[in-house]
């Protein structure tokens, strides 16, 4: 796993609460074209302990994927940095998922789309000092991120240096997650 993500997500983790770190990016994506965007997900029924990639709301050439986690104990954060193709497809920006938000937390969000073109880094977490981990049952959203696809065909959507992070002090990486990932699709 790359350093600076471990620093990052572990940063997060230890800091105190600031209110939810910020809203969505908000990066134009162009104006509507005669594209069709989808995204066409590895796995469609993920299992327990997965990371998956998944098909939200779509309209024209903007396609939303889920970064979604499925039944998950003992958690308080993720990050990973999700990979794609800048010739075929724009990062646009995201929206807050519910997977840590439960319970009344305001998890902070760390999303970086712009600085390293086609590369999106990640990094969700429970803050505050009475931050706890939580369970997460059945498939729930991190977070959304939306993209424009540029032109016809397929394009993979891929997840690196991902880790799900469990509620010691210091949180640790869990063992044991499946990662499933996906496809851009303009038609």
């Amino acid at each position: 796993m790359r350093l600076g993500t471990i620093v990052a997500m572990l940063a997060l983790l230890t800091a105190p609460a600031c209110g939810g770190g910020g809203g969505s990016d908000s990066a134009t994506g162009g104006s509507p074209g005669p594209l069709s965007a989808s995204f066409v997900a590895d796995q469609t029924a993920p299992g327990a302990n997965t990371i998956a990639l998944m098909e939200g709301p779509k309209a024209n050439d903007i396609v939303s994927v889920y970064v979604t986690l499925t039944d998950t104990n003992g958690t308080i954060g993720a990050a990973m940095e999700v990979v794609f193709n800048t010739a075929d497809a724009a990062y646009v920006g995201y929206t807050r998922g519910a997977a840590y938000e439960q319970g009344g937390n305001v998890p902070n969000y760390t999303v970086e789309g712009t600085t390293n073109p086609g590369r999106v880094y990640i990094a969700v977490s429970r803050t505050g000092a009475n931050a706890t981990s939580t369970n997460v049952i059945g498939s729930k959203a991190i977070l959304t991120l939306k993209f424009r696809v540029k032109q016809t065909g397929t394009s993979p959507v891929t997840i690196e240096n991902g880790a799900v992070y469990d509620g010691q002090d210091p949180p640790q990486p869990m063992a044991g997650i499946s990662w499933y990932t996906g496809a851009l699709q303009g038609v």
